[in-house]
């Protein structure tokens, strides 16, 4: 009995010894794709992978690390395997996956998901726009690590980063010219009828398009936002760039620019900043303390 006792004493050490060093890998790989080191990442997935064949979090981000790369076998292979027990549309939305899209497996990945999304949580009344939403979401996201990976490794005005801007151009100018289309036989796109991460969709692609575009689609999002169909955050985010680019304050403290004089981040121009807080607040935004923390910004007007 004595013997048996040491011997699964022994087995939780070493099973606890193995989790701990698998959630170690998991931070220095998940380090590793943020920072663009996917040749880097990847096989530190594998590792964690073959030591808990189960880590549905490290067989998601390799997947993300495989479509980033264009590997799509290896992207869907290990998808299935993140996404098993993952009753959510994150895949549905994550602009890591993007180039999966014109794989004719990404329909399937999509049809799954749904399907276990709406048996937990309800029917999509309006399921194929919510699926173009997605998709449009995604494109609105696309690349940006790309362009990222390619600054930090060729530095800012690389040739490569400037044909993924271009692309990105393209790629806003059509997810404009749908959305208008989609706004104009649909209206705002409603979250009760495509769930909230498809109505995003609607308020990024704007938030990226013209000032026009901007002014005219702004009073749709506050109708949207009074009925409880849209977030009142988004349109706080809207309202501020609309204001900076007119030459107003803003009132929610959204809007962050570089001072070249002083070399660092600062806040634009906010109305009766001592009021700032408890206008976020009415809005669902956090402190702005914490969110001009973001970009090492120290707020100190006192709050009334």
């Amino acid at each position: 009995m004595r013997t048996l006792i040491l011997s699964a004493c022994a087995l939780l050490l070493i099973r606890t010894l193995s989790t701990g060093q698998a959630n170690e890998q998991s931070s220095a790989a998940d380090s590793l794709l943020r920072g663009g080191q996917l040749s880097d990442a990847i096989p530190l997935y594998h590792s964690i992978l073959d030591q808990e064949p189960d880590n549905r979090g490290a067989a998601y981000n390799l997947a993300c690390s495989y479509a980033l790369l264009n590997m799509r076998d290896s992207a869907f292979f290990f998808l299935d395997i993140g996404l098993v027990q993952d009753t959510s549309v994150r895949a549905l939305r994550d602009p890591d996956l993007f180039l999966l899209l014109e794989d004719e497996r990404w329909e399937e990945v999509i049809n799954r998901q749904v399907e276990k999304v709406e048996a937990k949580y309800g029917k999509y009344p309006k399921l194929e726009l919510a699926k173009e939403l997605w998709r449009i979401g995604m494109a609105d996201q696309a690349y940006y690590y790309h362009m990222d990976v390619a600054e930090k490794q060729l530095g800012p005005r690389n040739p490569l980063t400037t044909a993924l801007w271009q692309l990105k151009e393209d790629i806003n100018a059509e997810n404009e010219q749908r959305l208008e289309e989609i706004i104009a036989e649909h209206g705002w796109p409603k979250m009760s009828e495509v769930k909230g991460s498809a109505a995003q969709a609607a308020f990024l692609v704007i938030q990226h398009a013209d000032l026009e575009m901007q002014k005219k689609y702004i009073p749709l999002l506050k109708e949207a936002c009074e009925a409880g169909e849209a977030d009142w955050s988004g349109y706080a985010l809207m309202y501020d760039r609309i204001e900076m680019r007119e030459g107003r304050p803003q009132l929610y403290g959204s809007q962050v620019r570089y001072n070249n004089e002083t070399s660092q981040y600062e806040p634009y121009t906010i109305k009766d900043p001592e009021y700032v807080n408890k206008r976020r607040k009415e809005v669902g935004l956090g402190p702005i303390e914490e969110y001009l923390g973001h970009w090492d910004i120290k707020w100190e007007v006192e709050q009334k």
